[in-house]
């Protein structure tokens, strides 16, 4: 009796198996006719069962499985929209399941795509938030699409989300998440001028010389042919002291967009702004000119050049009102002249900008009401120091009113 009870025991175990990898098949198959209710109930017993929980082709279907339940949901007439609304999380366990059991790598191509897919819809949710401008859940989600995009071997995919986790990180001034997600696009010789823009300032505003060099000759090596890249570089040198490499890394920006009239006005008013940055105001205002030269009709130049007037007026006035009252050398008066020289220097340039924004059509002008309103601000300073007062009323009275539309 022993023994016959012991074949019993065996014949009654063999065919738990054979129900439970059943279960499998059988829900793989539910699946492939649709009926995703049917093959979720299947797929859910197999996954708890003992015979088959550690099986890593039960792992794959499960992750398979709820990945189909999730193409549901933005269908709307479909009635599995609403089957499982942890469809995400439990389709992405699966998969990482089936990965630490597929010791063979039996199911590695199928289950990499269920990955990449998983990893796709995290990015979906991170760009949902962005939207929302949460911006940590946005960075929160996008470092789970990257964990997800490098599991499966999709690392190109990843850098989408460190970018939308970078600027997430930009939108909410958390400059060391910045670093986080924009350093990797680095290493992987990202085109976007964004992320060495931003890590550049943030090393610049860090007083880190060092890596900003480095940042920018990695930008140059990456980006051949990218001017931004060779501007960047002169602004590294530059901030250096070697105004020689300075002056030919701008000589080579400048020699790609020679073809290209308003780019390369708009680079040599960048050039002049890079200038204007070390103080070196003779080559600022030569930039800026030849900007003019080349696109008379335009805003940054002439605003540049009426900026770097009215800020050396400042400085000049400043100076000035540090000289002790008992100085007896002509200082002040020396000084003073100076920054009301610079004052009415500014004016023309500030004018023409005005000018350029007023003929612009109604959606340009509201595009540029801020940088209206910083020209008429400045031009009222001005004409108040210069005890210009007819030419500062019309200029008080749009103020007024670009401030009263503005509520």
């Amino acid at each position: 009796m022993k023994k016959i009870a012991l074949m019993l025991a065996i014949v009654v175990m063999g065919y738990a198996v054979s129900a439970q990898s059943l279960n499998v098949t059988s829900a793989r198959e539910a699946q492939n006719r649709g009926y995703l209710d049917k093959a979720k109930k299947l797929i859910d017993a197999a996954c708890e069962h003992e015979q088959t929980k550690n099986d890593a082709k039960t792992w794959y279907y499960a992750g398979l499985i709820y990945s189909s339940i999730g193409g549901e949901v933005d269908k709307p007439r479909s009635k599995y929209k609403n089957l499982d609304a942890d469809w995400l999380e439990k389709s992405k366990n699966a998969a990482l399941r089936c990965k630490e059991l597929d010791t063979e790598k039996e199911y590695a191509d199928g289950n990499n795509t269920i990955l990449a897919f998983v990893g796709n819809e995290y990015y979906k949710k991170a760009y949902a938030a962005f939207d929302k401008q949460d911006w940590e859940g946005c960075m929160a989600l996008s470092e789970e699409s990257v964990r997800i995009f490098n599991e499966c071997g999709k690392r190109e995919y990843a850098s989408e989300s460190y970018m939308m986790a970078g600027k997430a990180a930009m939108n909410a001034h958390n400059h060391e998440a910045v670093m986080k997600y924009f350093k990797p696009l680095v290493r992987t010789k990202t085109k976007e001028n964004l992320v060495y823009r931003t890590l550049f300032d943030l090393y610049k505003q860090a007083g880190d010389t060092n890596e900003a060099i480095k940042l920018a000759q990695n930008y140059v090596k990456s980006c051949k042919d990218d001017y931004n890249a060779n501007m960047m570089m002169a602004e590294a040198y530059l901030m250096k002291g070697n105004m020689e490499q300075g002056n030919a890394e701008i000589q080579k920006a400048l020699a790609l967009t020679v073809d290209k009239p308003e780019l390369h006005a708009s680079l040599l008013a960048a050039a002049g702004a890079t200038f204007e940055g070390v103080n070196d105001f003779e080559k600022a205002e030569l930039r800026y000119k030849e900007s003019l030269q080349t696109l008379p009709n335009q805003f940054v130049a002439n605003f540049g050049m009426g900026k770097m007037f009215y800020n050396r007026a400042v400085d000049k006035l400043t100076e000035a009102n540090n000289v002790p009252p008992t100085d007896e050398t002509g200082l002040y008066d020396k000084l003073l002249g100076e920054c009301r020289d610079l004052f009415r220097q500014s004016i023309p340039y500030f004018n023409n900008a005005i000018a350029f924004i007023d003929n612009l059509d109604a959606e340009g002008q509201g595009a540029n009401r801020r940088n209206l309103h910083q020209c008429l601000q400045a031009l009222n300073t001005v004409y108040a120091r210069l005890e210009m007062y007819e030419e500062l009323k019309p200029i008080k009275a749009r103020i007024e009113e670009l401030e009263k539309d503005a509520h």
